[in-house]
């Protein structure tokens, strides 16, 4: 099996965690919600769904259940998009 390098890692810490937060965005907007709505849906504080969406954090994979819960999509459905 090869490794990947480090620059592959990196560009992985830096892209995937963007595009999850656009497509934390999308589905948030089709259901005509405001961060601050998502963020109290899911227990958490509007500016760390702004960081989610902007991809300066990088949620666990939980924390992502949840929000695909109060989105009203499957996991799947939010990482569908988030190519690797």
């Amino acid at each position: 099996m090869q490794s990947l390098t480090e620059i592959e890692i990196a560009n992985l810490s830096n892209t995937v965690p963007k595009l999850v937060g656009e497509q934390v965005v999308v589905f948030r907007k089709k259901l005509n919600l405001t961060q601050t709505e998502l963020a109290e849906s899911i227990g958490k504080d509007r500016q760390y769904l702004y960081k989610i969406e902007k991809g300066k954090v990088t949620p666990n994979i939980v924390t992502l259940s949840i929000i695909a819960k109060a989105l009203k999509i499957s996991l799947s459905d939010l990482l569908g998009n988030v190519k690797v």
